[in-house]
């Protein structure tokens, strides 16, 4: 450091900031962070960083618009996925061709297709305890017609309409008999429930069975009577979990994604059975292909308990996504690569902190060094100033701002650089008072020198210590600011890669826990870090002193 023509107390605070291992080693990570983040289009980048085609050899990762060649072959002007243009036959016919992609595919504002995912889909079968339900419709001799899911009830009875009488499947009370006939006969009555056991060798798997009968108002006789059943469940299946398994594709011999493997999920859901695993499979695949729904009307019957189970599946080709091999931190809610956003989110807020960082440096420091080298009126109005322009409502006036001139990188840095300034004017101007009437600063006055270079030569490198040591600080608040006011959508533009955006959009997704973990890993990082260094250089210029008794 001799070289730079330090003062020895630099000197020492430097060394004394370098012998902080926890506060050197941050400035070196945080440095190289903002430096890789600076290369973020060499790292993730959905244009090729090099291509040659047809001979042509072109950066298209530079260019606005697509080579000709490549806009000749495709027959497109100006959107180009060029992953699927690399592997098409009309790039793979000349093996002289060429390609170089950054390590990750994917611009931070490019939306992928869930096409583009079909090799990471994931089809959840979810199979729920239902409890059976039937109908039918009775005729005035109690013949059963127009029966709905009545099968599963009687399964050896022949239910076709009027084939088989209610005596048949029932055992039928005299006060059951009563209450059908009020209602055949045109009687008002109110609604009647029963327990009800089925006929001998009849029932499926269930011992009893509730009978329904709605509320009729009475009137004309009604030619047929509407008849509902409801399975009474076993107290140890009244309240089972439903059963949960996930399936992924994996290639076949073949290379076909044919072929599926089961998970089971969840502590309840037990392992399936061989024959039960066979029929996941086919409905699996079936939902690879679309999703079961109640409409379907699929069900599975436990054999050992008689449950029936209704299935449904969900195909998880939804955004946002889960992380994958592709895609190692998930996708967002518009189907963005959250991995190449964040590493240009890291560029975009540090560089935002550090611009925002040295502006209010700069005018803190100028208004702070003013107030207090001059004093007295100029000192009594800038004050005035300064307290009335902090009590003004900074967040009202950047929405004002933002819905007139719009939202911008550069209006929110001048906008926030207008605020930020305000608490380091303190300092210099505390620094300032006590420096000013130093003999040191009276001697220079003797000799003549201007105030200007009285202010910068003399008193400010001797008030340095207050800047240098809120620096960091003020660099973790200017980052913290960015995040808040883009979770607010009062910061920068909407397709602007942002923490506080992809923080947002977790709000909205709350089981989407990638979009919470990898933002706030980021921001802890880079906060954390800066702390720390900022830690180091208040050691290193306010080093405390202590004793240690033997």
């Amino acid at each position: 450091m001799k070289f730079l023509n330090l003062s020895p107390l630099t000197q020492k605070r430097l060394e004394r900031f370098r012998r902080s291992r926890v506060a050197f080693w941050s400035l070196r990570l945080l440095i190289v962070l903002y430096i890789i983040s600076l290369g973020a289009e060499f790292i993730c980048n959905g244009k090729p960083l090099l291509m040659r085609f047809d001979g042509e050899w072109s950066c298209p990762f530079l260019m606005t618009q697509p080579p000709e060649s490549v806009q000749k072959a495709t027959g497109e002007a100006t959107h180009i996925d060029y992953r699927l243009f690399t592997k098409s036959d009309s790039f793979k016919k000349n093996a002289s061709n060429f390609v170089l992609f950054a390590p990750v595919r994917y611009s931070p504002g490019e939306t992928l297709d869930t096409a583009d995912l079909e090799e990471d889909k994931v089809v959840t079968l979810s199979l729920i305890p239902n409890q059976p339900v039937g109908r039918f419709n009775l005729t005035r001799d109690f013949a059963i017609v127009r029966q709905d899911n009545c099968k599963q009830f009687f399964p050896n009875m022949d239910l076709h309409d009027g084939h088989v009488n209610l005596a048949d499947v029932i055992d039928v009370t005299p006060e059951l008999r009563q209450e059908i006939n009020r209602r055949l006969l045109g009687e008002a009555c109110e609604s009647y429930e029963t327990t009800v056991s089925p006929m001998p060798l009849r029932a499926f798997k269930w011992q009893q069975l509730k009978l329904i009968l709605a509320p009729t108002a009475g009137g004309d006789l009604p030619a047929t009577l509407r008849v509902n059943l409801r399975a009474i469940l076993p107290d140890n299946q009244r309240f089972l979990p439903k059963l949960t398994y996930t399936f992924t594709r994996v290639e076949d011999e073949q290379g076909n994604l044919s072929v599926v493997t089961c998970k089971s999920r969840g502590k309840q859901t037990p392992e399936p059975s061989e024959a039960l695993a066979e029929q996941l499979n086919e409905w699996a695949t079936r939902g690879f292909q679309k999703d079961i729904t109640a409409a379907d009307g699929l069900s599975y019957v436990d054999p050992g308990s008689g449950t029936v189970y209704a299935v449904y599946s969900g195909n998880n080709i939804r955004f946002p996504f889960h992380p994958t091999s592709r895609h190692i931190f998930g996708l967002d809610g518009s189907g963005r690569d959250v991995f190449s956003r964040i590493v240009y989110a890291t560029r975009i807020a540090m560089s935002f902190g550090l611009l925002l960082a040295i502006t209010a440096t700069v005018l803190g420091m100028t208004i702070g060094s003013i107030q207090g080298y001059f004093g007295g009126k100029v000192d009594i109005c800038v004050q005035r100033f300064t307290e009335i322009w902090a009590a003004m409502p900074f967040l009202y006036i950047m929405v004002l701002v933002g819905a007139v001139f719009g939202r911008s990188f550069w209006l929110l840095l001048l906008v926030y650089g207008l605020f930020c300034w305000l608490g380091l004017s303190y300092y210099m101007r505390a620094e300032f008072l006590r420096l000013r009437n130093r003999p040191f600063v009276a001697a220079a006055r003797c000799q003549g020198l201007t105030n200007a270079r009285i202010i910068f030569r003399h008193i400010l490198p001797n008030a340095l210590t207050p800047i240098i040591t809120l620096f960091p600080f003020l660099l973790v608040g200017a980052i913290g600011s960015l995040v808040s006011l883009d979770f607010l959508g009062f910061g920068l533009p909407p397709l602007t890669p942002s923490w506080g955006e992809l923080l947002n959009q977790a709000q909205t997704y709350r089981w989407a826990w990638w979009l919470i973990l990898f933002p706030a890993l980021a921001i802890f990082t880079v906060m954390f870090l800066t702390v720390m260094v900022g830690e180091g250089v208040r050691n290193a210029f306010d080093p405390k002193p202590f004793s240690k008794l033997q």
